[in-house]
């Protein structure tokens, strides 16, 4: 994902000359070609975060369309007040870039992880936030991004493998279904719906034919197609490297409270009320640690359908 970000910051910036790219002192290697091409789009604000969010208010309500880009925690929690203040009471179009969101970072402990964001930022007047699943999509929500007017928070793992499914058109609230079923139905984000497509071919051998949702977009959320899946589905997942708190989770459950008489059994999975303290540079360690592994998906499945 880092490298979709990288190549779509490059191909955004040429084509609309208002994007900037602001940076809280990392991604230099990477972000080479963009300096020699666009050197008066970049800016290196260094490991001043609250200041960086400041200046890309101003900018964007100079008319610039700044995306601030630095590690998930940085951006999100360290600098909350300037969100808050600066960008989304001014409805500025400011774009905010977390890369290594979730435990992405799987070395580095809590300090790098990211298992609170989309909580905070949710609850945020005026913005909109996306979670792509793959390389492609992140290219999409670039591009969205540029378009749309207004504060964004765009959540980026840092290597996902690309998904093969029929993609259709990307559009901002509206929800992709990478894999059809009658049954039931994971919701998932980022990185897990790979995962959930993994559990969905462990489902099937106990013929619980089961609907992987790929919801990108986490605010707006797809309102109508959860309301669908609970009126048509028996069990509901949803699936998230974040925490049950505040996350993916809670925004369906503020949906499908609404509509009780539905009837579809539903749970949330994602990281317990606790701080992620496994260390390993491969990620399905940790997923398998906190039980949030393919297997455990689809064991937690069964036991919500059945």
């Amino acid at each position: 994902m880092r490298d979709a970000f990288i190549r779509s910051i490059y191909n955004v910036t040429r084509q609309n000359n208002n994007v900037l790219c602001l940076v809280g002192d990392i991604g230099a290697f990477l972000l080479q070609r963009y300096v020699k091409d666009f050197p008066s789009h970049y800016y290196n604000l260094g490991a001043a975060e609250a200041n960086m969010i400041g200046v890309a208010a101003g900018l964007a309500m100079s008319g610039k369309i700044p995306f601030v880009y630095t590690i998930t925690p940085f951006v999100t929690s360290r600098c909350y007040e300037q969100i808050k203040d600066d960008v989304c009471y001014n409805n500025a179009n400011v774009k905010l870039v977390g890369i290594g969101s979730g435990v992405s970072y799987g070395t580095m402990g809590s300090t790098h992880h990211s298992l609170e964001d989309i909580a905070i930022m949710r609850v945020l007047p005026n913005v909109l936030i996306l979670s792509p699943s793959d390389p492609k999509e992140v290219e999409e929500s670039v591009f969205a991004a540029m378009k749309y007017i207004g504060p964004t928070y765009i959540r980026l793992t840092l290597q996902s493998k690309s998904l093969d499914y029929n993609r259709g058109k990307f559009i901002l609230g509206k929800a992709r279904v990478v894999k059809k079923g009658v049954d039931a139905a994971i919701i998932a984000t980022g990185d897990t719906v790979a995962v959930a497509v993994a559990a969905a071919e462990i489902l099937e051998k106990d013929n619980v034919r089961t609907s992987v949702v790929n919801m990108h977009t986490i605010k707006p959320i797809d309102e109508a197609l959860i309301k669908k899946l609970s009126r048509e589905c028996k069990a509901i997942i949803s699936l998230e490297e974040h925490s049950v708190i505040g996350g993916l989770g809670s925004a369906v459950a503020e949906v499908l409270s609404q509509y009780p008489k539905n009837g579809a059994r539903f749970r949330i999975m994602g990281f317990d009320d606790v701080f992620c303290k496994e260390y390993s540079n491969d990620k399905q360690v940790i997923f398998k640690k906190y039980g949030l592994s393919a297997a455990h998906v689809a064991r937690a499945m069964r036991s919500l359908y059945l």
